[in-house]
């Protein structure tokens, strides 16, 4: 071999996760250009008409809402029509960018949550979560935009893991701006703070504040404040459906038609919810779990994200978006449990085979059965793996930041009587005094 082909080789060597990472990324490409030309009813009823009304009026029609996504997206919408491309590509391209910035931020996340800090790892996850059919199919078929408000929920997530609560908190705040559906992460968020009583209320404020940051162009423009609240409060509402094609509780009720009382049942699903989580948090503060531990956070977020989807109702079926990243994640990062994300990808694929392709694939009631069956041993493991048995918080024993963790610095803080500690100061004292007269001698 020549000395030319030994370089190669080292080369290769050396970055062939690199090289994996940017083989895994053409592939996961090329999987979707066999979907760019795809248009879906969502398309056709709603992005298509959307964007010939946000490029016939142009800058000034950002002071008017156009659609029921928020001011954000009709933002970037607007910006895409300056470009040479046509409005079914722009829409794909958008979602297909943040299908990478989502992988990359799940392997950061995996990253800070694996103690080995395994690069390995981080390529798997980046790999899963790339080509995984509901990513691609959410993107490259349905020209849906779930990938951006997830990738800064994971960003979120990660920053918070790293204590910066500013950006944490900010990432939420970008996220909430893109979709409602942020608030399915937010319970574990106040868990944590109810916890670990490590971060502030006031944190919570940047969240508001970075969604109206991120709307401000276009209320410069004329639009009202108030559409931050109102676009949302109407999207809740859309077609007054209590079920909408997501496998929950509500699919063994009714088939997705109107129902009586839409109002009162859509409240109580609500208070249902809102229960539940909060008989969580008064567990979690009984038992004084630390959720600053990776496994019970981790699996505290996946708890809390499947109860809002099998409790609260008008659920769609892409709304396990970030459930399934999330268990790909976990699975990822503890090595176990790998079917539990295969599961719930599986049950949010049917859904989309169902609105994208007219192919049901396994009626929804069973699908129910399955989803249903899943939530419940995911609370199983919460209340056994995280209440119960989870890491808790100590009184005398301090957490070692993430720093002195690195380096390998740990402090002892094991209890010492009284008379060890004076035992200890008159040995520290008698030392002193025989060194001073060393020193006069």
């Amino acid at each position: 071999m020549t000395k030319i082909e030994k370089k190669i080789f080292d080369w290769i060597g050396n970055n062939i996760l690199l090289l994996f990472l940017g083989a895994v990324t053409v592939l996961g490409i090329v999987i979707r250009m066999c979907g760019i030309n795809f248009q879906s009813g969502d398309y056709n009823s709603f992005l298509n008409p959307w964007w010939t009304q946000i490029k016939n009026a142009g800058l000034n029609g950002l002071g008017t809402q156009v659609g029921n996504y928020n001011i954000p997206y009709q933002i970037i919408t607007y910006l895409f029509t300056l470009l040479p491309f046509g409005p079914l590509v722009s829409y794909k391209l958008l979602s297909i960018i943040f299908d990478i910035v989502l992988a990359g931020s799940a392997a950061l996340l995996v990253n800070a949550f694996d103690k080995n800090k395994s690069h390995l790892k981080a390529v798997v996850t980046y790999s899963v979560v790339f080509c995984s059919l509901t990513v691609v199919f959410n993107s490259a078929f349905w020209a849906q935009c779930d990938s951006i408000y997830v990738s800064f929920i994971l960003l979120a997530i990660y920053f918070l893991k790293k204590e910066k609560d500013i950006a944490s908190f900010a990432m939420l705040g970008i996220a909430l701006a893109f979709k409602l559906q942020m608030i399915f992460i937010l319970p574990v968020f106040l868990f944590y703070y109810v916890c670990t009583r490590r971060v502030s209320i006031l944190h919570f404020l940047i969240i508001p504040a970075a969604d109206f940051i991120m709307c401000l162009p276009a209320i410069i423009l004329g639009r009202n404040p108030l559409d931050l609240i109102t676009i949302y409060a109407e999207q809740t509402d859309y077609g007054k459906l209590i079920q909408m094609n997501c496998p929950n509780i509500y699919a063994f009720m009714c088939d997705g038609s109107n129902i009586e009382n839409y109002y009162q049942f859509k409240t109580l699903s609500i208070v249902l919810t809102v229960t539940i989580l909060g008989a969580a948090l008064c567990m979690l503060v009984y038992k004084r779990v630390d959720l600053r531990d990776s496994n019970n956070f981790m699996l505290a977020a996946i708890w809390s994200v499947f109860t809002c989807l099998i409790f609260l109702s008008s659920m769609h079926e892409r709304y396990g978006y970030l459930l399934d990243i999330l268990t790909i994640i976990y699975a990822v990062v503890t090595v176990k449990r790998v079917w539990l994300p295969i599961v719930c990808n599986l049950v949010s694929l049917r859904g989309y085979c169902f609105y994208l392709f007219k192919y049901d694939v396994l009626d929804i009631k069973l699908t129910a059965v399955i989803f249903v069956g899943v939530y419940a041993y995911v609370s199983y493991i919460f209340i056994k793996e995280v209440v119960l048995n989870g890491k808790k918080l100590e009184d005398k024993k301090p957490a070692l930041t993430e720093t002195q963790t690195e380096i390998g610095e740990e402090s002892d803080f094991s209890e010492i009587s009284t008379e060890e500690a004076e035992e200890n100061d008159i040995s520290e004292i008698s030392q002193m005094s025989n060194e001073v007269l060393n020193t006069i001698e």
